[in-house]
């Protein structure tokens, strides 16, 4: 066996440096040394401040300042997405010579200057009658099959939309005979079909914006598809009907003619195919005229549809609708109708007028110009108080516009 260190070991006291002070503990001399009380410093503002808020704080503007950027890079991403079209400071169109010659020499001002209002901007629209997938930015060679304008309150925070009918009759610059409205996109594209707009409503256009049909079907299918009451007549008509505009169209693009044909009527959700295929009836009800208020229909269900999506939603639809416009508008303009004015919209719901205006207009077959041509012929100076009632409120001089033959007169009215 080991033998036993007879030698007690005895542990050496703690120094009190040692030992914890929050305990009782026992000092070189034997003595019993009780705890230390430490005293809570109180919770001043000061200390509430460098603790707690200012770490909150921090993190909160790091989360928000990331999101800032982001934000703000993703809207130069939508923006950079739109066709700029420069503007020409000298455009030029087709006279009836077959001339390119200067819309300048055209056009002289008015002894009475348009309306104008600094928180009211009006803006060109044209769909491009084009049923293929070329899409050039100067419009030329094709028809405005679509021709809006569109009207911006600023300060009452509304937008309100003139739909103009393309077979009305007006005065081309260049062109001794009145014609149709939409053959002006074809002689000089939208500046020329602008400035015909300009003289026969004497207001002032700020810009233009333009799509052909085969984007528009993208547009409304960027915000999946709208919701309209449509008739049975509306679907099932032959020829013009829904179903048979859908069939063109997917001849054209080389797809089945059945594919997403309409089986039901009454409030059905349409694609964008489907939904521009609606917007070109004219053989069902009012001809031309029951096809302009199925496009402000189509235009308005768009509206809603895209005010009722999400904030991911709308900001995916916004980046697939930018691609598909191409405008004269410039970047910042857009920026602040896209991002600022039209989320403080308030009446959501379009307000919208049709031109010609009942009772100011003849429509028929006439052969003094053109033979055996359909044509529309408005009283352009008596809708010129009309059309800035509608848009401003109020009615202002304005100096008269060439006379339409055929045109009723105000005397027509009277009688």
């Amino acid at each position: 066996m080991k033998e036993h260190n007879s030698e007690r070991r005895v542990r050496k006291p703690q120094s009190e440096a040692s030992v914890p002070l929050h305990v009782d503990h026992i000092n070189a001399k034997g003595k019993k040394v009780p705890a230390k009380k430490f005293k809570k410093k109180p919770w001043t503002f000061k200390r509430v401040f460098l603790r707690i808020i200012l770490p909150i704080l921090l993190v909160l503007t790091i989360i928000i300042g990331g999101i800032v950027i982001w934000l703000l890079q993703w809207e130069n991403h939508v923006l950079d997405q739109i066709e700029y079209i420069p503007t020409d400071t000298n455009p030029t169109f087709i006279n009836e010579s077959s001339s390119v010659v200067e819309i300048s020499q055209y056009t002289s001002e008015t002894s009475i200057p348009p309306v104008e209002d600094e928180d009211i901007h009006n803006f060109l629209l044209i769909g491009i009658d084009s049923r293929s997938r070329k899409y050039t930015s100067d419009g030329t060679g094709s028809l405005a099959d679509v021709i809006m304008i569109m009207s911006v309150d600023n300060k009452e925070g509304t937008i309100k939309l003139v739909t103009i009918q393309r077979d009305c009759y007006v005065y081309i610059p260049g062109h001794s005979n009145p014609q149709k409205i939409n053959a002006a996109m074809s002689y000089g594209g939208p500046e020329l079909l602008s400035v015909v707009i300009e003289n026969h409503l004497r207001i002032d256009l700020e810009g233009y914006a333009y799509v052909n049909f085969y984007n528009m079907e993208k547009v409304i299918d960027a915000v999946d598809g709208i919701d309209l009451e449509v008739t049975k007549s509306e679907i099932f008509h032959e020829p013009g009907g829904l179903n048979a505009n859908l069939a063109e169209q997917n001849r054209i693009l080389g797809v089945p003619e059945d594919t997403y044909k309409v089986t039901s009527s009454g409030m059905i959700h349409l694609n964008g195919r489907q939904a521009v295929a609606y917007s070109r009836i004219r053989e069902v009800g009012n001809g031309v005229y029951g096809r302009s208020e199925r496009q402000v229909k189509v235009l308005n269900a768009l509206l809603k549809k895209f005010s009722s999506l999400g904030t991911t939603s709308k900001m995916s639809a916004m980046d697939d609708i930018a691609s598909m416009i191409a405008t004269n508008i410039t970047k910042k303009e857009i920026k602040h109708y896209a991002f600022d004015f039209l989320p403080e919209v308030r009446n959501m719901e379009i307000q919208t007028m049709g031109i010609p205006v009942d009772g100011y207009f003849r429509s028929g077959m006439y052969s003094d110009v053109r033979a055996n041509e359909w044509s529309i012929r408005p009283d352009w100076n008596g809708m010129i108080p009309i059309v800035q009632d509608f848009l401003y409120g109020e009615t202002f001089e304005f100096d008269r516009v060439e006379e339409i033959p055929k045109a009723p007169k105000q005397d027509d009215r009277d009688s």
